[in-house]
């Protein structure tokens, strides 16, 4: 009986071992590989003219028109739908929302599921609700110029509400006519937030490209990033958020001579911009593009996010090389 019990013991602390990173607003949710394009590929990203929804009841729906071009031969390989949604609750208890696509006008078909990412505060407080991301795939855009209308429903039975700040439409083609490339795509849900007893350190997002780069043959490279609620706040926070590219935050030098290096090798160290992303009360998804060329390195590029007192989602970061 001892031995069975210990047995059961040991099963059990394996068990709480097991338990992913309890959510916070620390950097603790990376995002995951999405997909990968080799060849000759391009994409497209759009929030169309997504707006905050407000509260959404149940039997609400939110619609969002989109107008994309892409080229005459194009072919669309990864096509997904971004349900960017926040504050999920029933009264004043955390619930998961209930979220369904409704009919897709354009082309007569619905939209699927296809995962959730969510992340919450992770303490107990009177608003620590579910925020998160619904990602739907539908009917493969078309070549040329298209317009398509996607929406969602809040399909709860109870009084379940939550918002939705915008939804977002990737999609990622092969084309003839685009140049050789590599496009690397991350999704996921992250929460920052530098409050509560969590630094800017810590609430600082880490995304990490392991793919070897030509860097000899590479013509460019470009980053973009999604965060819904970036770069909007209701306070004058100066550098309230940062974008870090292969760039070491802290070092051993001395502070004079880290400044002499950055003088005589200006990308050795990659490249920090302060107050990036572009969202205020009505579009909510803040989106920022980057040169980063000068900064590649031929393997283990990582990019991080970090709030200052922002508050904000990492929710898609897409990497686009070009080659010569």
């Amino acid at each position: 009986m001892i031995s069975r019990a210990r047995t059961v013991m040991a099963l059990l602390c394996a068990a709480l071992l097991a338990v992913p990173v309890l959510a916070t607003y620390a950097g603790d949710k990376p995002l995951f590989d999405a997909y990968t394009c080799e060849g000759k590929c391009g994409y497209a990203f759009s929030t169309g003219n997504s707006t905050y929804s407000g509260t959404l009841l149940p039997g609400d729906q939110y619609p969002v028109e989109f107008t994309v071009t892409l080229p005459d031969d194009a072919v669309v390989q990864y096509q997904r739908y971004y349900v960017y949604w926040a504050w999920s609750r029933r009264d004043e208890q955390s619930v998961y929302p209930s979220i369904a696509a409704i009919s897709s006008p354009a082309y007569g078909t619905s939209a699927e599921p296809v995962v959730r990412y969510t992340d919450n505060k992770g303490f107990s407080s009177p608003s620590d609700f579910y925020s998160g991301v619904d990602a739907f795939s539908g009917a493969p855009l078309p070549p040329g110029t298209s317009t398509v209308t996607f929406g969602v429903a809040n399909t709860a039975e109870s009084n379940s509400t939550f918002v939705i700040q915008g939804i977002g439409l990737l999609a990622v083609y092969s084309s003839a006519s685009e140049p050789e490339g590599l496009i690397l795509v991350k999704e996921g849900c992250d929460m920052l937030y530098y409050s509560y007893g969590i630094t800017p350190e810590m609430a600082t997002s880490s995304v990490d490209f392991n793919r070897e780069i030509d860097t000899a043959r590479m013509k460019s490279a470009t980053l973009e990033l999604v965060a819904p609620s970036g770069g909007y706040t209701r306070s004058d926070v100066i550098r309230k958020n940062a974008l870090y590219f292969n760039h070491q935050q802290d070092s051993d030098l001395p502070k004079f001579l880290s400044v002499i290096l950055g003088l005589v090798f200006p990308y050795a160290n990659g490249k920090e911009w302060v107050d990036v992303f572009d969202s205020d009360q009505q579009q909510q998804i803040g989106i920022e593009t980057r040169d980063v060329t000068a900064y590649m390195a031929p393997r283990s590029n990582t990019v991080a996010v970090q709030d200052r007192g922002d508050y904000l989602l990492l929710t898609n970061v897409v990497l686009h090389i070009v080659f010569r």
